[in-house]
């Protein structure tokens, strides 16, 4: 089944009022092959010269008009984001990233949000194609093949962030989720605590929270720790969702004497819960967190987390994406390193 071709009316109000690239190239004061490359190859023309067709192009709407170009293998010069949610600050840094990359280069970024919703993602994904963006940027892995099929066969570039995703056959660029686990976890270890709390995401929606969750366990289990189920929870990214895990905690027999919370919100909710209920942090309960948000040095006490690189994660993810869109580069996957920020948080163990 073939799509029908778009009407003109979808790109402009009317045909009457749409400029012809002679218009905008006279209007603009350079030749229709400089408005041509401005659309399509953008890097070719210099700066000012750029920014002056552009200026008449947008003032004309010949930008819209210009996507029906997409159809004829013009680049439509858009990418596309999809990400999981808004309400965690974590990745506005790394779309702010995106977005700074993009508009250097003269591209726009279509937004999709999916809530955690692999039903939502997938009609964005399919959205986003059907616009001809000319790249993708998705959020973690562990989505149906027969997406990243679709935009193979539609042959647009596409870059996966939050996740080293292997099975995408896709580039990469992230931190390791599952180390990053494991470093917090150790820290805990390390100063003596064996019993542990974990309150993540919910890793049936969530392949990232489910890696740091494995990173919980598993380093239980080299230190020959059972995993207690009444000390695991998986909640929403939220401050209450923190708070209830926590208490629901300290109503326990024998309650934690830590807590690898792993989001920096989180983490905030279980702290207060602990001041909520009279208990001192970290004298009677060491928490860390995960992402170092800017509120984690501000939080009393201050926050020991585990710094994950969101904005320079955004800024190479949009580069390369651009790189490989321009046929400058071969899609190559990076690992960008995380550290432990350790503030006042976590102590030894009480006794």
């Amino acid at each position: 089944m073939t799509e029908d071709p778009p009407r003109e009316d979808e790109f402009s109000s009317s045909p009457q009022e749409r400029k012809t690239i002679k218009e905008i190239a006279k209007e603009a004061g350079v030749s229709t092959a400089t408005v041509s490359r401005v659309l399509n190859n953008p890097e070719r023309v210099r700066p000012e010269r750029r920014k002056a067709v552009l200026k008449v192009i947008e003032r004309h709407d010949y930008v819209l008009h210009g996507m029906a170009g997409a159809l004829a293998g013009a680049r439509s010069m858009t990418i596309g984001l999809v990400i999981p949610t808004i309400t965690n600050s974590i990745y506005a840094a790394s779309t702010q990233a995106i977005q700074r990359v993009a508009q250097r280069e003269s591209y726009g970024v279509l937004l999709g949000v999916s809530e955690f919703s692999p039903d939502e993602e997938r009609r964005m994904i399919r959205h986003l194609v059907e616009r001809r963006v000319d790249g993708l940027i998705l959020t973690g892995g562990g989505r149906d093949p027969a997406i990243y099929r679709l935009i193979e066969r539609h042959g647009i570039p596409c870059v996966v962030t939050w996740r080293l995703d292997t099975a995408a056959n896709l580039p990469c660029v992230s931190f390791d989720n599952y180390a990053a686990g494991r470093m917090a976890m150790t820290h805990l270890i390390e100063l003596g605590h064996r019993r542990i709390g974990l309150i993540c995401g919910r890793t049936e929606l969530n392949d990232r929270a489910l890696e740091r969750r494995k990173a919980y366990e598993d380093t239980l289990a080299e230190i020959d720790i059972a995993i207690d189920p009444t000390l695991i929870f998986e909640r929403d990214f939220e401050f209450i969702e923190g708070r209830t895990a926590m208490r629901r905690m300290l109503d326990d027999v024998v309650p934690p004497t830590a807590v690898f919370a792993a989001n920096d919100i989180q983490a905030i909710g279980a702290m207060t819960e602990c001041r909520a209920s009279g208990l001192d942090v970290p004298r009677d309960m060491s928490i860390i967190g995960f992402d170092d948000l800017p509120l984690a040095e501000f939080t009393f006490p201050k926050l020991t987390t585990i710094r994950v690189p969101a904005q320079r994660m955004g800024h190479v993810a949009a580069t390369r994406l651009l790189e490989m869109v321009r046929g400058q580069s071969e899609p190559a996957s990076e690992v960008l390193p995380v550290e432990i920020i350790l503030r006042e948080s976590t102590a030894l163990p009480r006794g």
